[in-house]
């Protein structure tokens, strides 16, 4: 898939065979996996691992062979296959605490969240696996939890293949695709294949963005799309005068290797600056602070155009990959890369910034407590001073990978998953929602531990919302008659209200979280007595101007 490629920051480059290397004899299916698998072309080498495991000589080396089958499907997002391969694996090497926490990290990833947790509770750093842990519980919590947003496929632009990354542009929209669609065959390097997933290598496509919905895409530039590997995602100044755009570096000289040939190095993203004069993007200029040490890219900038934020594995950051940034300087340079600090920053990838409506920060990480793979975050602030990353829950975050969440007005916007039930790999997916982030403040994703169970009468379907009262964001749950029930999980130290709507009145039930230590359930009953109507009385008229419609009010 894609995303793997902004994992770990590396691509790697093809090479043909040179003629006397294929005229001589043909290397072991064995040999020919571990090449594949130390040039990192795991599509590639889980083929030939898979075959091999069913020999003689695979059955021999059972552990090496079924580590490297994990490895290989875990590094392109197979997640079934990898889980299947981890148990494998830990039924002949029961103590490998890398392969359980891998095999736990799959289990979340296909949303099995208990055996998940059974898996992190065997790891022997506790400390490492605590949000994990903390997600599973949280998940299990959020999954349960009405959705008030729909999230609509976009079928007129998603393919077989991975199409993620939209972003607004004019009229039309802008995302990558591996997909190979339309004229972009006569572009450079688009016939070649990127064996890590074995799929095309991704460029820029343009879609148009009508009332009918999104459909047309077409090759979105052929001169910022004319590199040999990856291409994309971009971000534009608000005058659409300017792209960011994230390439696989296409210079740098790889060393070759006649034992191995062809050998795949390692290349780096980088940022290059497109700017467009009378209608024509021009040659890029590259951003001061690409290198061929680290890796650098998916570009965002905030609404005034003078701070921007980028992913990258720099040194000096917290994790894997980190969200840093850059601000504009007097003379329209652009100032030394900052780490966007510790608030945001997990110790696992950060990437994917995409700064919305009121510079709202938007992004993926697979560090905070989540539902498994990347899950989207939301942050306020700027540069280096942020509040705690806010998880946007479902619909917009799944069990999968779901990451790049672009908003083009303040209520509607696209985000990218490759959840169950989309076309092919990573899908484009749109929204239209009046409340994208309820309770967005300076506090940090909330562990929900502590159970719930409240017993509730109701004569007719009832809306019984439970209310965080500390937080100010609610759920509504929908209870039939004769009586009905809620399970929730709550956070420690919060005020909580029950409200059961019933047709002529609300009854409310408050209580709170503070200073509870046990684990046995949090038990309320709410079953009032009928209201008996009151004896028919005279009433005074009421002035015409003084009347008014009473309204639902909804904290």
């Amino acid at each position: 898939m894609r995303k793997q490629l902004l994992i770990c920051f590396v691509v790697y480059a093809c090479s043909l065979v040179p003629a006397e290397v294929a005229a001589q004899e043909q290397p072991s299916i064995g040999k020919s996996a571990d090449v594949y698998f130390r040039r990192e072309e795991y599509a590639r080498a889980a083929g030939l691992y898979e075959r091999l495991i069913k020999t003689r000589k695979g059955r021999r080396q059972a552990g090496m062979v079924k580590e490297r089958l994990a490895t290989s499907y875990r590094l392109y997002n197979q997640y079934d296959k990898a889980a299947y391969w981890y148990s494998q694996l830990l039924q002949d090497s029961a103590n490998s605490a890398t392969a359980r926490l891998y095999y736990g990290d799959m289990l979340k990833s296909l949303g099995r969240y208990e055996e998940a947790k059974q898996q992190y509770r065997q790891y022997p750093d506790q400390q490492r696996v605590a949000l994990r842990v903390a997600g599973c519980d949280s998940a299990t919590v959020w999954q349960s939890l009405p959705a008030n947003v729909i999230l609509k496929n976009e079928q007129g632009i998603n393919s077989r293949s991975n199409d993620w990354g939209a972003t607004p542009y004019g009229k039309e929209i802008v995302f990558v695709s591996d997909s190979l669609r339309g004229d972009i065959w006569y572009v450079k390097g688009s016939r070649h294949r990127y064996y890590r997933n074995n799929a095309a290598f991704g460029k820029l496509y343009a879609a148009e963005n009508g009332p009918s919905g999104i459909g047309y895409s077409k090759d979105f530039s052929s001169v910022i799309n004319n590199y040999k590997y990856h291409v994309g995602p971009v971000c534009f100044t608000p005058n659409g005068d300017t792209a960011y755009v994230t390439v696989t570096d296409p210079a740098r000289k790889i060393p070759y290797d006649r034992k191995e040939a062809p050998v795949y190095g390692t290349r780096r993203l980088k940022l290059l600056v497109f700017t467009k004069k009378q209608d024509k993007w021009q040659s890029p200029v590259a951003f001061p602070y690409n290198s061929d040490d680290y890796s650098l890219g998916h570009a965002s900038l905030n609404s005034a155009g003078n701070i921007l934020y980028y992913a990258s594995d720099k040194p000096g950051g917290s994790g894997e990959t980190d969200i840093w940034y850059s601000e504009k300087q007097g003379d329209n340079t652009w100032g030394t890369p900052q780490n966007c600090g510790a608030a945001i920053n997990s110790p696992d990838d950060d990437a994917f910034p995409v700064l919305g409506p009121g510079d709202v920060l938007y992004y993926a990480s697979k560090g905070w407590a989540g539902m498994g793979g990347y899950d989207v975050f939301a942050a306020e602030g700027s540069k280096g001073s942020w509040s705690a990353p806010v998880n946007l829950r479902p619909p917009f975050n799944t069990s999968g990978d779901d990451f790049y969440y672009t908003m083009h007005t303040a209520q509607q916007g696209f985000i990218s998953s490759n959840r169950p039930g989309g076309r092919g790999g990573d899908d484009i997916y749109s929204f239209a929602a009046p409340d994208i982030i309820p309770g967005l403040q300076p506090v940090p994703v909330p562990l929900l531990r502590i159970p719930l169970i409240v017993d509730i009468c109701v004569p007719a379907e009832t809306c019984v919302y439970l209310y965080n009262k500390t937080r100010g964001i609610g759920w509504c749950y929908m209870v039939a008659p004769p009586s009905g029930k809620i399970e929730a999980k709550l956070e420690p130290d919060a005020e909580y209200e029950v409200r059961v709507h019933y047709r002529d009145r609300i009854e409310r039930l408050a209580f709170d979280t503070r200073n509870y230590t046990g684990t046995a359930p949090i038990s309320k009953t709410i079953c009032p007595q009928p209201v008996r109507p009151e004896p028919a009385t005279v009433k005074p008229s009421v002035p015409a101007h003084k009347k008014h419609k009473r309204g639902h009010h909804k904290k």
